[in-house]
């Protein structure tokens, strides 16, 4: 016989749906057989036993009438239950789990109570058993022959026998959890319908773990392939995989034109990081040189012209063509001019380039140098370059008629170069993108001013740190005082 092949995961689906819920309901049936049987079984064991146990409780208790002369009745209460528990012990002990005493009509209470091996919360009488044990006496003493009873209260099985002596009723008890109740007993056309809807759900998820193994097994080749081969597309697919297929083929045909569109504007955005970064390195010579030119055009109208007027310009210039150098070289920025200077005359060429925006917003420049100075290995006109881009943020983060301090410290194998303004605390959002390339909260603003001068620092190897408090930010700068192995040539 041929089985038909499940068209889809939904038929696949439904006949695993149905066998697990055939299997329950056969389950279901099988355990309320095995309950029913097992609780059959338990209670006439149950009243084989207490009926056993009771009789022979009786039989103890008429021969111990016949062999002494002394009256039970006559004992005080204490010694009467002493003496009848003796008789009960005797016989209980051959009988585990079930306790019993005596009974006494005339006196409506129970004596001679013993439970073999009870803990000391089980041998205490419960009320519901009290009430058994009565009803018990009742009809025992009613009926003059042995009397039984079994019956559920609350989660338990309570079974009961007694039997009328003279003068008095034995009784005997077994109570058994529900929980104890042996599953035994099922039936065997039960049991073979459970095996075949197992059988059946087994070969339904079997069915469904080989297809879905080897459809997954393709398209991760497919896959795979892809990642190397993007004209490569995954081949048919059988079932409701195939759906699946289908859509990574049509991902890949719009990654391939989504990766072509990229390609074209990352050409255009790195072609326009070019121009940015080019065009902010120009401004500030640019700016410099103006600056330089008003202040030699009004030295000129009054007619104290000095000579170091022409040769800064000159200097900007040359720095212009070094920046167009290493736009044509289109690399990593190098050092053509890296000697020994002093940082003194260095600090104090950048600190004129920015007089101009100092004077229009009445800031004050002060400098703090150290007694000796100390030359370090550096490309002066990149430091010049750095210095002035953080003078500029500096007087621009300060108020009119404010202050920024530049002071100069010598530190073993370093000097270091602060420039602090009094222009207030950098916001924790922009913290840390402060250095990177293009962010700006200014609006006329790039982001790179100090993107690249971190980097022209870096190349030198140092590093350009801030710190900025209600008080004010402060920008350091340290340069080593030699070059090493790993600093750009």
């Amino acid at each position: 016989m041929r089985w038909p092949t499940p068209a889809s995961f939904r038929s696949q689906a439904f006949i695993i749906g149905a066998a697990a819920l055939a299997v329950f309901a056969l389950a279901v049936l099988i355990i309320r057989d095995a309950v029913f049987t097992t609780e059959g079984r338990l209670l006439g064991d149950a009243r084989r036993r207490c009926t056993t146990a009771c009789l022979e409780i009786l039989q103890q208790y008429n021969d111990r009438i016949d062999y002494t002369d002394d009256p039970l009745y006559e004992l005080p209460p204490d010694a009467q239950d002493i003496s009848l528990k003796g008789i009960t012990s005797t016989v209980l002990l051959a009988y585990p789990e079930i306790k019993g005493g005596m009974f006494l009509p005339d006196e409506g209470r129970i004596t001679g109570y013993y439970f073999p091996d009870a803990s000391p919360e089980d041998a205490a009488i419960t009320d519901t058993e009290t009430e058994v044990i009565q009803m018990l006496a009742e009809q025992a003493e009613a009926a003059g022959e042995t009397v039984t009873y079994s019956n559920r209260r609350g989660n338990d099985l309570i079974v009961g026998a007694a039997a009328a002596g003279d003068g008095i009723v034995v009784w005997t008890l077994y109570r058994a959890p529900e929980s104890r109740y042996l599953l035994i007993g099922a039936n065997n056309w039960l049991l073979a319908a459970l095996l075949f809807s197992s059988l059946l759900g087994v070969g339904g998820i079997i069915s469904i773990w080989y297809r879905l193994h080897s459809g997954v097994r393709e398209i991760q080749k497919g896959l795979h392939r892809l990642e190397t081969d993007f004209s490569f597309r995954l081949p048919t697919v059988p079932g409701d995989l195939g759906h699946v297929a289908l859509d990574i083929n049509s991902m890949a045909e719009r990654r391939m034109a989504l990766e072509e569109k990229l390609r074209q504007q990352d050409r255009l955005a790195a072609l326009g990081k070019v121009v940015s970064g080019v065009a902010h390195e120009v401004r500030n010579p640019l700016n410099s040189i103006k600056l330089t030119l008003q202040l030699l055009e009004r030295r000129l109208k009054k007619g104290i012209a000095v000579s170091n007027e022409v040769p800064e310009c000159l200097e900007e210039i040359d720095r212009l063509d070094a920046i167009v150098g290493r736009l044509l070289a289109f690399g990593r920025p190098v050092m053509t001019n890296r000697r020994l200077h002093e940082i003194s005359p260095i600090v104090m060429q950048a600190m004129r380039m920015v007089q101009e925006p100092a004077r229009a917003k009445n800031i004050r420049i002060e400098t703090r140098f150290p007694e000796t100075g100390r030359p370090a290995d550096i490309d002066g006109q990149q430091i010049v370059q750095v210095l002035i881009n953080l003078l500029l943020n500096a007087i621009e983060a300060s108020a009119d008629a404010g202050m920024v301090t530049v002071s100069v410290d010598n530190v073993p194998q370093f000097v270091r170069i602060s420039i602090a303004d009094e222009g207030g605390r950098i916001a924790d959002d922009v913290r840390p993108h402060i250095f990177d390339a293009y962010y700006t909260t200014k609006p006329e603003g790039n982001g790179l001013g100090l993107a690249v001068s971190r980097e022209i620092t870096m190349n030198h190897g140092g590093r350009l740190e801030f710190e900025s408090e209600e008080t004010g930010t402060t920008f350091t700068l340290i340069l080593p005082i030699e070059r090493t192995s790993t600093d750009a040539a």
